[in-house]
Parts: C-alpha cells; structure tokens; sequence
C-alpha cells in the first residue's frame, strides 16, 4: 500500500521533513530550516530552538521572536567599546562593578571578542574592559589546533567618558 505523506501546511503530498518541536510532517517549501550555530553565541540555548527544522505554525509561534532577539543582540555586540588590559589608562578611573565574563574553547580572536560583545549587548552593557584573550595550542596526532579563551568586565558608559592618552 503507497501511503502518502502530506504536509501539515499546504496538505500537499510529499511532505518529507518532521517538525523538531510538533513533528508533524512538512513539505520542502513550507519548512523554516536554521543552521547547527544559529542560537550558538546564546549562554543557554532553550529547548525550542535546539532543532534544525521547524513547520511554518511552530516557527512563528516558538522560533521568529527568539530568531530576532537574537539578531539584534548581535548588531548591538558588534558596537560594544572593547578595551584590553594594557588601555588602563583610558579606562582606569572608571568603576569595575559587575563580575568578568568568561568564554572559552573559541576558534580565533574576533570569535572571542564577539561572544563577549554578545553576553554583554545581551545583559545591557555597552563597554567591556580589561579584556584579556589566551590561547592554546592542542595536538592530536598531526593535527594542531589553537583555541581561545578570554575575560572581559563589562560596563556602560557614556563613551566621552573615555581618557585620550
């Protein structure tokens, strides 16, 4: 017997993609799909936005809200000051309040930074100080790998607060 699957959303035959959250059956052209990293720079991803793909209703209601927050929070971590551990003089006088972030295990530099941009734009600063990155070099076999790792404390300030040396 030739049992047809049909998509939750336009009830067209040949639904071959499964909901991550209903998992009701949908079609191609229906299906909203978001990559493995979309959610990655988030310090806990939740539950609804851990899958790949989602039917049009569930993406609505559940995924397009996170998916904007999300993107907003990264423009504003792209226009976060940074300023590292040897600017003190530019930034000494200014008050350290809240506790460093920490990130680790990151592919390179900028990635470091940006996630750290990101924790802040996502508690609502607008500054990081006294960052300060690391590296390590890892060798499985003939393979050499360098991650990175660093912390950050972050702050809001008015940006004509900062000292020009």
């Amino acid at each position: 017997m030739n049992e047809q699957l049909f998509c939750k959303t336009c009830r067209r035959p040949k639904a071959n993609f499964n909901c991550g959250l209903c998992h009701e059956l949908t079609c191609k052209s229906c299906a909203q799909f978001l990559g493995e990293d979309t959610f990655s720079f988030l310090k806990k991803i939740p539950h609804e936005l851990h899958h790949n793909t989602y039917c049009a209703q569930c993406f609505d209601e559940k995924v397009s809200h996170s998916l904007r927050e999300y993107e907003s929070t990264m423009d504003k971590a792209k226009n976060v000051m940074v300023f590292t551990k040897d600017e003190t003089k530019k930034t000494g006088h200014l008050k350290r309040k809240e506790a460093a972030y920490l990130v680790e295990n990151c592919e390179d530099e900028g990635e470091t930074i940006l996630r750290l941009a990101f924790y802040a734009a996502q508690d609502g600063f607008n500054c990081l100080l006294d960052v300060e990155l690391r590296h390590k070099k890892i060798i499985v076999g003939s393979h050499k790998k360098t991650i990175y790792s660093g912390t950050a404390t972050p702050i809001t300030i008015d940006p004509t607060e900062v000292r020009e040396y």
